[in-house]
């Protein structure tokens, strides 16, 4: 019995021993983000945000610093080797947090590199994937306050909860799935420098239609809302109505949940999109006094809500029908619901039937605005 308990022992010491001296971490490079450009000749042109550690001899603590290797070759592979030799140790990728494609780089098409992306053991399947539009070496050089390393601070902001219900932020695994189902149509959030703001940030505004993995369209914020809060993926969280009895007053309204539940039905060569739509909002602000102890009034808000919403929307749907971009997965849908069926372009014969219920919550506790 002793024996066996001394053998245990040994084995549990050569298995769970670790680090005995800092060497190891001395030299680790973890890289934090990841840029891919091409260039004119169509070389990968890689851009890495990296944190270098080391002890310091003057007070014998551990500390690190922030670090930006550059690299160019033929595929994502020898560009990812290229910066290896530029670096005192082998970068390591398993603390990235983003993968970011230029415009330039997703207009080449970024299935180029995905390939790379998915095999490597180092590089997660739950980084989020972006696009940029702008220069790759101002974003890399950027100097954010809030937080000192780019990668970081990309990775706070799309989980943020404000901005994950304005747009759809993808992580490699859901990149690789998507691009398999349906039309192989995505619409990937833009990221750009904010040229207003007083310091050094960044935003998501906007996003890009991928057709086969390029980029073929830019959507502009607005409609990039709109289409997240389509696919129940986030939603339009705030809907500002003129006054209801005041004109040239305005008042806005705060979404708190949205359920949505999308279904096609393929009849006679034509198919109809039917969303229902229910909406719980409150009161976030009104320009001007309002009784809103008052039904009709409160009735005449929803009204007035609801076929904003209704309208928004078709005008969305109508406006990418006409080029033919089925953003809306209808050839998926329609391929769960209808295996049998092959329709080449199913948004071309396709209407839209919204069904939309707007609840206002809370508002008999809400006290009547007086202004003198």
């Amino acid at each position: 019995m002793k024996l066996k308990m001394i053998l245990c022992s040994l084995i549990c010491m050569t298995l769970l021993s670790g680090c005995f001296n800092y060497q190891d971490i001395d030299r680790a490079i973890f890289s934090t983000a990841m840029i891919i450009d091409v260039n004119e000749d169509k070389n990968v042109v890689l851009y890495s945000e990296v944190f270098h550690t080391y002890r310091s001899k003057e007070n014998n603590s551990e500390t690190g610093t922030r670090l930006i290797f550059s690299s160019t070759g033929k595929t994502l592979f020898e560009a990812v080797r290229n910066q290896n030799k530029t670096a005192s140790n082998k970068i390591n990728f398993e603390q990235n947090k983003v993968i970011i494609f230029t415009k330039r780089a997703a207009e080449y098409g970024i299935d180029h590199f995905i390939d790379f992306l998915n095999r490597d053991q180092e590089l997660l399947l739950r980084q989020y994937i972006l696009l940029f539009e702008g220069d790759p070496k101002e974003l890399i050089q950027l100097t954010i306050k809030q937080e000192e390393y780019l990668g970081l601070y990309i990775y706070d902001l799309v989980r943020n909860e404000i901005v994950s219900k304005f747009y759809d932020i993808f992580q490699v695994y859901e990149y690789l799935n998507n691009r398999y189902i349906g039309n192989s149509i995505e619409v990937m959030g833009i990221l750009k420098i904010k040229e207003e703001a007083l310091e050094d940030d960044v935003s998501i505004e906007g996003a890009g239609i991928l057709k086969d993995g390029k980029m073929i369209e830019k959507m502009e914020p607005e409609d990039a809302n709109i289409y997240n809060g389509m696919m129940g993926q986030g939603t339009i969280r705030l809907i500002i109505l003129p006054h209801p009895t005041i004109q040239g007053k305005n008042i806005t309204l705060e979404i708190l949940d949205c359920k949505i539940q999308s279904s096609v039905t393929y009849d006679n060569d034509k198919i109809t999109l039917k969303k229902d739509i229910k909406f719980k909002v409150s009161f976030g602000e009104s320009e001007y006094s309002i009784d809103l102890d008052d039904p009709k009034i409160l009735k005449k808000i929803e009204k007035e809500a609801e076929e904003q919403t209704k309208k928004r929307y078709t005008e969305f749907f109508e406006k990418y029908k006409e080029k033919g971009l089925d953003i809306f997965r209808i050839q998926e849908m329609l391929s769960r619901k209808y295996p049998h069926i092959e329709i080449k372009d199913p948004i071309e014969i396709t209407e839209l039937k919204l069904v939309v219920d707007l609840d206002i919550e809370g508002s008999s506790d809400v006290q009547e605005l007086k202004r003198e």
